[in-house]
């Protein structure tokens, strides 16, 4: 049979009727909700721990939060100083056994990254299927006992002493699994790369590759009695996609069906899609299911499933944490005042998908640009090291970067707290070049952070209506000229003429609260002084002139200005904002849609 494609609502009403006959295979993206670090954070803090050897620095002064020390520690190991390509999906491999040869060192290492996390919202209502003998049999590759906990949970809340506990086999009693399938003993679990508490654990390519057989053997017994939905896992390990194919091409294969779950059926690896090839061989059902967290799934699961009383008041209650609430304005008549209004607009949705290449050779930036600008690229690129993401045309990307390779589509989730400085830097340069193009403003997109520039005003190329109520509204909050000449005596500009200046923003991204936010900070920006003009140890003559024009610009003047520019880059409840230009003609564009709130944060005072 060939892959079809369902929708979450689908797989939760089709689920709600097959119930424990659909196993469960998962994977890291499962734990992500529960603060359980991903395979690519350790992989890079095991990179940041030997560069920071292998450079005589100490350690603490080294932070994956620091762009500037991810991009250095990318591009020292980026196929270089025994890493494969870090997009290679052995470097996670790679660089636990450069770190950390010793398997003892390995296991104390994991256990410091597991032990005392506790289990997410999704993983407690997984806990309460379990609970109540909705899903008998639990897989998965992580090493964390998230799932046992969660279950454990949700059984003394049931306090039914007729429902088996939870049995688990691991690398250490392989053996377990087979007795429960013989003899009907569930709900269980296969942890298939071990425990971080047990001594057998399996997370190097070449152990992997020696997966134990017997616990292998019972996973292909339990792919004849039960349907398999996966989760949370990219199939990017060996030794479980071949144990999936060899249990595809077993006589009666997952009754139930195959239910791969994603957000984008193009962003599957080769490995996944050879065992969806698999499956229309020999005559397997299955389904990808678009879904997008894991949380969120298993909260559909759980409007959908029939529980007992008590295990459905527990769900009922259990309070998944919004990533984005509506801010409500601040009530005079309730808690101290006064309340503070901040510059921050929430960012309540964002690009999912991007584009992803690598480089022949680490880029200049400035030659990256230039090159692009040359190829008119209308979009956003960022280079970490050799690998570059970007949103707009592939075509265009080919035709203005040396590229080792092809172009691939992948999953970005710039709106989640732990998101990777790529990412992030991504949607903070398209966001600003989105903003721009609607505003009578300039997007100056540097390394050191984006500004808008108000544009002076041309004869040639007019505002349109909503660029000209925009200019008259900033004119109106600052009550001086938005743009103009600087004063001879602050030197003159590149042209020989006087300086420009022009009201502005500086933008910046930050997450808080569990919300990202867009900041922004007025500013007068000046043009700058020609390298000849400028005298050493002086600094800008104009910084001087520039306080001066701020130093009444206090309180209601100050609250007047961030409240036009926020009514500017945000004046609707929920304001779109296209990442790529409407006029765009290519094929096979990758942009999609930021959608700001128009609430601003506010803060009360502390008491």
């Amino acid at each position: 049979m060939s892959l079809q494609v369902a929708d979450l609502g689908t797989f939760a009403r089709q689920w709600a009727v097959q119930g424990a006959k659909v196993g469960w295979l998962l994977g890291a993206g499962a734990s992500a909700a529960a603060r359980v670090p991903t395979a690519d954070h350790i992989m890079m803090d095991l990179l940041l721990r030997m560069y920071a050897d292998a450079h005589g620095l100490v350690r603490q002064s080294l932070s994956l939060a620091e762009a500037r020390d991810v991009e250095r520690i990318r591009e020292y190991y980026d196929g270089h100083n025994g890493m494969p390509m870090l997009s290679d999906p052995s470097a996670y491999s790679v660089a636990f056994q450069l770190a950390l040869p010793d398997a003892t060192a390995r296991r104390q290492h994991l256990r410091s990254l597991f032990e005392g996390r506790s289990p997410s919202y999704g993983q407690r209502v997984l806990g309460a299927f379990v609970a109540a003998g909705l899903s008998d049999l639990l897989i998965t590759t992580n090493f964390d006992d998230l799932i046992e906990k969660a279950v454990d949970q949700a059984q003394v809340t049931l306090n039914d002493s007729s429902r088996s506990r939870l049995g688990v086999a691991d690398l250490g009693n392989p053996g377990q699994a087979n007795l429960a399938l013989s003899d009907d003993d569930f709900p269980f679990l296969f942890k298939l790369h071990g425990d971080f508490r047990d001594r057998e654990l399996k997370n190097l390519e070449s152990e992997l590759q020696a997966q134990d057989t017997r616990m292998r053997q019972a996973v292909l017994d339990a792919s004849r009695r039960f349907g398999l939905a996966v989760m949370g896992y990219s199939g990017r390990d060996a030794s479980v996609m071949d144990m999936l194919n060899d249990a595809v091409a077993t006589e009666g294969a997952f009754p139930a069906g195959l239910w791969w779950m994603g957000r984008r059926l193009e962003s599957l690896l080769a490995p996944v899609r050879e065992l969806f090839a698999a499956c229309t061989a020999n005559g397997v059902a299955a389904y990808f299911v678009k879904i997008e967290t894991f949380d969120e799934t298993l909260g559909a699961l759980g409007r959908q499933a029939e529980l007992p009383d008590s295990l459905r008041a527990y769900v009922d209650n259990l309070q998944a944490k919004p990533r984005i609430v509506d801010s409500g304005f601040p009530q005079h008549d309730r808690g101290s005042l006064p309340a503070l209004r901040m510059n921050a607009l929430p960012v309540l949705d964002a690009p999912s998908h991007a584009l992803r290449a690598t480089l022949t050779t680490a880029p200049d930036r400035v030659e990256m640009r230039k090159a692009l600008s040359e190829a008119h690229w209308r979009g956003a690129a960022v280079a970490t090291g050799r690998q570059v993401l970007a949103l707009g045309s592939p075509q265009v990307l080919r035709s203005a970067l040396q590229l080792d390779g092809q172009i691939e589509q992948c999953d970005i989730s710039p709106l989640a707290q732990h998101v990777s400085t790529a990412e992030r830097a991504l949607v903070y340069e398209a966001l600003a070049r989105g903003l721009a193009r609607n505003l009578p403003v300039q997007a100056r997109i540097r390394d050191s952070g984006h500004r808008l520039i108000v544009a002076p005003e041309r004869g040639d190329r007019p505002d349109d209506q909503g660029q000209s109520q925009v200019r008259a509204l900033l004119a109106e909050a600052y009550g001086d000229p938005l743009t103009g000449q600087c004063p001879m005596n602050l030197g003159r500009g590149i042209d020989g003429k006087a300086r420009r200046f022009a009201e502005a923003l500086e933008l910046s991204l930050e997450w808080r609260l569990g919300v990202l936010w867009l900041l922004f900070v007025p500013r007068t920006w000046v043009s700058a002084l020609p390298q000849k003009d400028r005298q050493k140890g002086l600094g800008d003559p104009a910084s001087a002139w520039r306080k001066e024009r701020w130093v009444n610009r206090r309180n209601e003047r100050w609250a007047s200005i961030i409240d036009a520019w926020a009514k500017a880059l945000a004046p609707h409840e929920r304001t779109e904002v296209a990442v790529l230009p409407s006029t765009l003609t290519e094929r096979d564009l990758v942009g999609g849609t930021f959608v700001l709130g128009k609430t601003t944060a506010y803060s009360r005072e502390a008491t």
